[in-house]
């Protein structure tokens, strides 16, 4: 039984990966995306805190706290991860420009493309890693069906109409069975002590990614909300790719699925906390068009 639920949950992760992308790709046109490239400054801030001050302030909890190496493996590879198609939903949810948390993902997202495959055997002593086919998978996986999306958003917006949003409730849908099939497949792991030790060293890490993030808005209030949801959100998509794909003992997937969990909830609340409505429904699908009601000072870029 639990090989069949671990089959499932390796399927429903290529889906969410595939399904999330194309759903972003679908709900943002490239000219709104260019708007918000003009604010260098806070894009490098991101880049910086996501993919320095994130991955040391991991590899610094996983010094401090003796950990098993799978499970120090997990979060590190967790942390070096960024950029989530979650956070278009956190952006409506808290009631920020959609199209500035898209343009942050999309750069985070290409930048771990390039950075990952290259930083993860100097992070994790002995990995060895085929840089080519990591990217080639997260390439097909996330760049594709994003390019995909954007380019029939620009040429079917009709079609795209229609299809949006059922293409978002897939992947909502294939998000809680893959969490729902690890559980249940790798149930027997959650009995280990230490997974839970380092459950609870990745979420202390992901709130302090929260609050550093947000502080790179620099007193901007939109700014300041996008970049703390954006930061502690990490690139889970592209981490279980190279889980699946460069690590033998499941028990990383394990726990790169189950801090991630604990992570959304804790973002659909701080989400919430941004925002100035109270009714939310995570299955609910993202639409094209930025959420409407948003706060004044949340409109400029």
């Amino acid at each position: 039984m639990f090989e069949a639920f671990q089959t499932i949950g390796s399927w429903g992760v290529t889906v969410f990966v595939v399904t999330s992308m194309l759903n972003v790709g679908l709900t943002q046109k490239p000219s709104r995306l260019l708007d918000h490239l003009g604010n260098r400054a806070f894009l490098v801030r991101m880049l910086v805190i996501n993919l320095v001050v994130v991955p040391a302030l991991m590899i610094a909890a996983t010094s401090v706290v003796a950990l098993e190496p799978v499970y120090a493996a997990g979060l590190l590879l967790f942390s070096l991860a960024a950029g989530a198609p979650f956070l278009i939903k956190l952006a409506s949810t808290s009631e920020n420009d959609i199209a500035l948390a898209a343009t942050v993902l999309l750069v985070l997202m290409v930048a771990t493309v390039v950075v990952l495959p290259v930083a993860l055997p100097l992070v994790i002593e002995g990995l060895s890693v085929d840089t080519g086919t990591v990217v080639g998978s997260l390439l097909r996986q996330m760049i594709l069906p994003l390019a995909i999306g954007m380019v029939a958003l620009q040429f079917a917006e009709d079609v795209v109409a229609v299809a949006q949003p059922w293409v978002a409730r897939i992947s909502n849908v294939a998000l809680y069975v893959l969490i729902v099939a690890i559980i249940i497949g790798y149930l027997p792991s959650m009995t280990d002590p230490d997974l839970w030790k380092a459950i609870a060293v990745g979420t202390v890490v992901l709130l302090l990614a929260l609050f550093l993030g947000y502080m790179m808005g620099d007193g901007h209030d939109h700014l300041q909300d996008v970049g703390g949801l954006a930061t502690a959100q990490r690139g889970t998509a592209a981490a279980m790719i190279v889980a699946q794909a460069n690590f033998s003992d499941a028990r990383v997937l394990v726990v790169i699925t189950l801090v991630n969990t604990l992570g959304i909830v804790l973002l659909i609340a701080a989400a919430k906390v941004m925002s100035s409505d109270n009714g939310f429904s995570v299955l609910t699908p993202t639409a094209a068009a930025d959420p409407p009601h948003r706060r004044p000072e949340r409109q400029s870029a």
